[in-house]
């Protein structure tokens, strides 16, 4: 991770996209614990836009994976407060008809991206929408448009 941090440390202009991969699909750590604080206090707040998914944003949050966008926001509001710049929290792992990333920036009012959840189990989708998203930003995008723009993006090939 030193080389990584340096790197995205070097270069601040550039809009680095994280996409915390910390659980594998069957619930098994992909990042020991002692790493993850590691990852919080010295990469993420490098990054320009952090993307774990719920149960990922639970491992960050020292939590157990939210029910309700209460506790998501509060989570997220938490990894904020580490020093994240942004967090988008994907909800792919979430129950109901609707799937909603919720983006989180400090002093700002949440914002939610949705779309109808696809029955199935499918994955690699997060990883796809941190990509298209960071594709987007390197376009020059703006990030609610990049997110917008992902959101659909990953629908429509799915």
């Amino acid at each position: 991770m030193p080389a990584l941090r340096l790197c995205c440390a070097e270069n601040r202009h550039i809009p680095a996209v994280l996409d915390p991969v910390l659980a594998s699909s069957s619930g098994g750590p992909l990042l020991e614990a002692s790493a993850i604080g590691s990852l919080t206090r010295n990469l993420m707040p490098l990054c320009r836009l952090v993307t774990p998914d719920l149960v990922e944003l639970a491992i960050l949050a020292g939590s157990r994976p939210a029910v309700d966008d209460c506790e998501i926001l509060r989570q997220g509001q938490g990894l904020l407060a580490t020093g994240s710049q942004i967090v988008l929290a994907k909800g792919g792992h979430a129950t109901g008809p609707r799937s909603t990333e919720i983006l989180l920036r400090s002093g700002q009012e949440p914002i939610s991206f949705d779309a109808p959840r696809l029955a199935g189990s499918m994955r690699g989708t997060g990883c796809l929408l941190a990509c298209a998203i960071a594709a987007h930003l390197a376009n020059g995008r703006s990030l609610e448009h990049a997110v917008g723009q992902a959101k659909q993006f990953v629908f429509a090939k799915l």
